[in-house]
């Protein structure tokens, strides 16, 4: 997301509140949802770079494919929200409606290695956002949505936002109609199917499950401090 009247970056990793932080900026600037574009917030054209949903860019690719120049990318105030790698692939298990079709461990066993090596933007490590080539930190702020309430004030202050209330927005169950869009393009799940699945992160995770997602977002873990 860019803002220019605000001159700030926010950098989206999904599943980590990215939808309520946009929608606190377009309240700000009396712009709908429906008008969502003119922060950047829309579809890739033909011809344009970048994932399917440019709200998922990284840092790096807003100035090497051309979305913000190099001189406003330096002055601008950048910043993300960051999440314990467990909780956030959790939480994509039921926003894209894999959890009302496949058990976790299936998710975790067949799902997401696919989707990393796919190199799908839901998927993508937090860090994969946030770094350079070089392994240098392209954000001046990294939020952590444990504690958004706090940090989210931090945001406000640096970008004239005072005042401003944050929206839960884009809740993380997924509903049937997603789920069965799941199954048209992946028939295979219907030999795996299980609807009644644990709907507690708790209780989904296993030893096997969190040692699979701790070797995938190890960096995640390690660069913003979470727990194994």
């Amino acid at each position: 997301m860019i803002s220019h009247p605000h001159r700030t970056l926010f950098v989206h990793i999904p599943k980590v509140a990215g939808q309520s932080i946009e929608t606190m900026f377009l309240n700000a600037m009396d712009l709908s949802w429906e008008q969502r574009a003119t922060l950047l917030l829309r579809e890739r054209k033909p011809g344009e770079k970048g994932p399917e949903r440019l709200a998922h860019l990284t840092a790096q690719e807003y100035v090497d494919l051309g979305y913000l120049d190099e001189k406003s990318f330096k002055a601008y105030f950048k910043f993300t929200f960051v999440r314990n790698p467990y909780a956030r692939v959790f939480s994509t298990y039921n926003f894209l409606g894999f959890s009302r079709l496949v058990s976790f461990s299936y998710f975790i066993e067949k799902i997401v290695p696919l989707k990393l090596k796919q190199h799908d933007f839901f998927f993508k490590p937090a860090h994969e956002y946030l770094l350079d080539n070089n392994g240098n930190l392209l954000v001046d702020f990294v939020g952590k949505l444990e504690h958004i309430k706090e940090d989210i004030e931090i945001v406000k202050a640096k970008t004239n936002l005072e005042g401003a209330s944050l929206p839960h927005v884009n809740k993380e169950k997924g509903g049937w109609k997603r789920a069965i869009g799941l199954l048209v393009r992946n028939p295979n799940m219907l030999w795996h199917l299980q609807l009644k699945n644990a709907s507690a992160m708790e209780a989904a995770y296993t030893e096997t499950t969190k040692k699979k997602i701790y070797q995938w977002y190890q960096k995640d873990f390690e660069i913003f401090e979470y727990q194994r």
